[in-house]
């Protein structure tokens, strides 16, 4: 493995909770799309790459992977790696089920060592002896993990920003450093074949209005731009971030969304949907209870609560898990028809 000088200071590790709302911009600049290209023919090893504490050298076509971000564990398992190091599930964190793996990810291996993507155990990775780490979607790994777990293999994480690559630029820097660009390139058709597909068959998607957010104590983060992934997710389906919460301005929680009180609730009925995402059982409840809230005809209407593991994968929508999500999702996108 090479590695440079660090190109960026350190960055402190994510607090996250047992959802997390992305707040990351995707970016299309091609600039950026290049800085991210390899020094040898895509397919080929060596491969470089940049990442944001310098370049990694992965010298040959890796046979044993860890994974400590869910699209990474998605897309290597997709393009058929031999995955020996994966993120538990939010599900099984919080104590919500035992299943481990991801709901749109095929069983992994008997002997797969599970790691909490919250709390990454470098011990345990260590023991799995992965020849390459993958980690462009975990949200814990700061400079100071880093350096542990290059010590181990060559590690893999995002090129500038966590989560401000778009999900086909994240499906082609896996499959850079796994030497399947093809596989990814697939992965990618097959998710835009999968949003096509749901918008020729729900038409009224073109055009109307939805709201997402998560409810906290009081205040819902609405997440209504593209600056944040998650908007810009269900932009793709033709949706509009409705603009009486839109047009509210100011500044909220995460880049790309607006922060909204309960009081404010009347201004959600003219939503075609409203999808909302919870911490606990105890601020879903102090939510639909909410003497305002529940007095609007959204509620009972076009209110669509988003599990946790389909919060997650919105959190960062990897390509691989555009047909199940969209599964998901249905439901909601159904009850929308375009204003």
């Amino acid at each position: 493995m090479t590695r440079t000088k660090p190109l960026f200071p350190a960055l402190s590790a994510l607090v996250a909770g047992a959802l997390l709302l992305s707040g990351c911009s995707a970016s299309t600049d091609d600039t950026a799309k290049a800085d991210d290209t390899t020094t040898t023919e895509a397919q080929g090893f060596p491969v470089t790459l940049k990442n944001v504490y310098g370049e990694v050298t992965i010298d040959e076509k890796p046979e044993r992977v860890a994974t400590l971000g869910y699209a990474d564990v998605a897309l290597a398992s997709a393009l058929g790696a031999n995955v020996v190091v994966a993120p538990e599930s939010f599900t099984s964190i919080a104590g919500a089920g035992d299943e481990k793996n991801l709901p749109y990810i095929d069983p992994l291996g008997d002997d797969t060592t599970w790691v909490n993507p919250m709390n990454i155990n470098v011990e345990q990775v260590a023991q799995a002896k992965p020849d390459v780490i993958l980690a462009t979607a975990a949200f814990t790994v700061d400079e100071k993990l880093y350096e542990q777990l290059s010590d181990i293999a060559p590690v893999v994480t995002y090129s500038e920003a966590l989560y401000s690559a778009t999900s086909e630029e994240s499906a082609l820097r896996v499959g850079e450093a796994l030497g399947d660009t093809e596989g990814a390139q697939k992965l990618i058709d097959a998710a835009d074949k999968a949003i096509e597909d749901i918008t020729e068959e729900l038409p009224g998607l073109e055009g109307g209005t939805f709201l997402y957010g998560q409810a906290r104590d009081g205040v819902v983060v609405m997440l209504v731009e593209e600056a944040n992934v998650t908007a810009r997710f269900m932009q793709r389906l033709g949706l509009v971030s409705l603009p009486a919460v839109t047009d509210l301005g100011g500044q909220g929680s995460v880049p790309g969304s607006i922060d909204v009180s309960f009081e404010q609730a009347p201004l959600f009925n003219d939503a075609g949907a409203l999808f909302m995402t919870f911490q606990s059982d105890a601020l879903q409840e102090k939510f639909e209870k909410d003497p305002i809230v529940s007095a609007q005809p959204i509620m009972s209407e076009r209110y669509v609560p988003v599990g946790l593991e389909a919060a997650t994968a919105l959190q960062d929508p990897n390509v691989t898990s555009v047909p199940w999500l969209l599964d998901e999702l249905r439901p909601g996108l159904e009850l929308i028809s375009a204003k």
